[in-house]
């Protein structure tokens, strides 16, 4: 661990000279299989890799992982969704639980209907896909039907591992179980369900200001969540 204050490590030095697609979508550096921290094989669907071979092939002197967040995604799911994949499908579900979609504003009309316009629309897509959930004014804890979060856990077994990673993460970030299944299925435009999630926020701001640091993190956010649904697509799991 660094000391407070410290330098932060150094990035790693730039081991080749060029990433190249090989055959079967291994990703190729000067012409031998890239690997996994766990040292496995970096391979990918087509797509994926070449996406992939792009970011690799986009470093400097140093290679930046923070820069690569397709390979970072590929990597997590070769090396950990054996052992973690679980406790990715649990971390999603609790969400559902709670989901940022059912806990409205009684107050102002104008929020009220932001609401309403960004997450109905969500809400009846779930219901159709089993997921029927309820909705109240106020912060108090909504016990949801248990034919739901069933519904919800089946839906999360029968995602693949590169969607279910997606759907972790961008449930994490947006508070919203039902934006992650949205986002795993394709079922909406991805920049619209980030929005969706940001609608408390984004009214908040609209009426007060918003400050750099808040700007500078729905920045990231935004950007994390768009990665999520590109590696979600790119992978070959929509549905």
């Amino acid at each position: 661990m660094s000391r407070i204050g410290a330098d932060p490590p150094a990035l790693p030095k730039r081991f080749y000279n060029m990433a190249a697609l090989g055959d079967g979508g291994a990703v190729l550096l000067d012409g031998r299989p890239a690997r996994t921290r766990a040292r496995r094989a970096l391979a990918a669907p087509p797509a994926l890799a070449a996406a992939i071979v792009n970011e690799w092939n986009a470093q400097g002197e140093a290679i930046d992982f923070l820069s690569m967040p397709m390979t970072r995604f590929q990597m997590t799911v070769l090396d950990r969704a054996a052992a973690d994949a679980g406790a990715w499908r649990d971390a999603t579900l609790s969400f559902l639980r709670s989901d940022l979609l059912c806990y409205r504003a009684a107050a102002p009309t104008a929020l009220v209907a932001r609401q309403q316009a960004a997450w109905d629309p969500l809400l009846r897509w779930a219901q159709e896909q089993g997921v029927s959930l309820r909705i109240a004014s106020g912060l108090s804890f909504i016990e949801q039907p248990r034919a739901a979060i069933a519904a919800g856990d089946a839906f999360l077994r029968a995602a693949p591992a590169p969607r279910l990673l997606a759907m972790k993460s961008a449930a994490e970030i947006s508070g919203s179980a039902v934006i992650a299944f949205a986002l795993g299925r394709e079922a909406f435009d991805a920049l619209a369900l980030f929005q969706a999630s940001r609608v408390d926020e984004d009214f908040q701001a609209g009426k007060w200001g918003e400050d750099p640091e808040a700007q500078a993190r729905a920045h990231r956010l935004k950007t994390d969540f768009l990665d999520a649904a590109r590696y979600s697509s790119l992978a070959g799991t929509g549905d």
